[in-house]
């Protein structure tokens, strides 16, 4: 539900929500699954199961689409077999994206068409707690949290706050916002300094932060800026008004603000109190090595505006072009970088593991909340990660000790028992560069 706005766009890293603003590709089932096939060789079964979806992936790719024939055949898939949990799914799907397809609309959002998509979802995870079907991007844990998270985010933008807190109450009633997600981004939070601007994407961690500033009044000095929004118009303005963020561009800007062609170039940010401080980097085209997108140049301005007067972040899992081509001056902090006035060099420099690796755990979770849902267990990972780079980090320097010391620290907070890897090759990824440590120690 989080983003939308551009004909020339990119895609976030990380898990994001379907309605980013350049859909994912989807591959289309092969050829044997035609339209031929389905009334000459698939069974009546197979035809229930599988052409809604079919028809809903056919759209996800396209440009203009149309989600209307891929709502009435899932709809009629559903009474035709109301236990079958990914039909009911992708209904769920097909509805949200009748209802906003674009994050462009989200501020247009119908509480009654939310209703009926988190009705099927909700019967998703009461047919299959831990589901078992294709997931279209989100499970549907998550996707219970992106729509009421949305609807929420839209009553927001029209100053209905009371509107605001029902819809997230609403949310985390039927299913969304489960613990593992919320404690995540807790400590995700926790990460930054006082009153930090920082830059996040996607669903699973943009949508929570909403959560948690709106209902339990959490880390509310933080500013969460999502980049996938920032393309869109109502949500600059909304930080602006709202979040009370410094912009410079006039809400007329925003409006007709485009892409633009780009050439690599210096960019300098001067501190206005004290013009002795300066930060300069090379910003390269963030899109087809041509373009600079519309909200790059306004999360530019962002920086420009705010820079040397509040702390800069961004989630840790952002790619350069994701986060300006700022790599080179990130801090690792955790599940978070910092952004420096000078160049790290990781392979030289003092080397100072943050506290944040020492304060993250999973330990008020239980396992059957966070194994329930792929997303969670996605997500939590990301601890993992954040120390992997740490002991990366340390394995440059030959830090031997040091990054053992991480490794078992790692292994006694997220043990796999109850947070399980990703993936087998995750797992043995993570396992083949410990081994480099000590060769005696897994």
């Amino acid at each position: 539900m989080l983003t939308g706005g551009l004909s020339a766009v990119v895609i976030a890293p990380g898990q994001t929500d379907s309605n980013n603003f350049m859909r994912p590709f989807f591959t289309i089932l092969s050829t044997l699954v035609s339209v031929t096939c389905f009334t000459q060789v698939i069974t009546v079964e197979s035809v229930r199961v599988d052409s809604g979806i079919y028809e809903f992936k056919l759209q996800a790719k396209k440009d203009a689409a149309d989600y209307s024939k891929a709502f009435r055949i899932l709809s009629n898939q559903v009474k035709q077999n109301p236990l079958n949990a990914e039909c009911r799914y992708f209904l769920g799907y097909a509805i949200d994206r009748l209802n906003a397809e674009y994050g462009k609309d989200m501020i247009n959002l119908k509480k009654e068409m939310t209703i009926k998509a988190s009705e099927q979802f909700e019967e998703v995870n009461r047919l299959e707690p831990t589901y078992k079907g294709e997931i279209f991007i989100l499970g549907p844990y998550a996707k219970l949290a992106s729509i009421w998270g949305s609807l929420a985010a839209s009553y927001l933008n029209r100053k209905l706050v009371d509107s605001a807190v029902w819809a997230f109450t609403e949310g985390r009633k039927r299913g969304g916002f489960i613990d593992p997600i919320l404690e995540f981004n807790r400590q995700l939070l926790n990460s930054c300094d006082k009153n930090a601007i920082l830059v996040t994407y996607g669903d699973n961690i943009t949508v929570p932060a909403w959560y948690l500033q709106t209902i339990e009044n959490y880390r509310t000095d933080i500013t969460v800026v999502d980049a996938n929004l920032i393309h869109t118009d109502w949500y600059p303005k909304f930080l602006k008004s709202e979040r009370k963020l410094k912009i410079s561009f006039s809400d007329a800007v925003i409006d007709t603000i485009d892409y633009i062609q780009w050439q690599p170039q210096q960019v300098t940010i001067t501190n206005t109190v004290d013009t002795t401080q300066v930060f300069s980097w090379e910003l390269r085209p963030t899109y087809l090595d041509k373009y600079i997108l519309k909200g790059d140049r306004i999360l530019l301005d962002i920086f420009q505006q705010n820079f040397f007067s509040r702390p800069m972040y961004f989630y840790n899992e952002s790619d350069s072009s994701f986060n300006l081509f700022l790599t080179p001056y990130l801090a690792d902090e955790g599940l978070v970088s910092r952004v420096m006035t000078k160049l790290i060099d990781y392979k030289k420099d003092v080397i100072t593991v943050s506290k944040n690796l020492y304060d993250y755990n999973i330990d008020k979770l239980k396992k059957e909340d966070i194994t329930k849902s792929d997303d969670a267990v996605s997500v939590l990972n990301s601890f993992r990660w954040a120390y992997f780079n740490n002991i990366y980090h340390l394995l440059t320097q030959a830090k031997y000790d040091k990054a053992k010391e991480l490794i078992k620290l790692m292994d006694n907070k997220f043990k796999k028992d109850k947070l399980p890897f990703t993936s087998v090759e995750v797992e043995k990824y993570f396992s083949e560069l410990f081994k480099r440590v000590d060769k005696d120690y897994r």
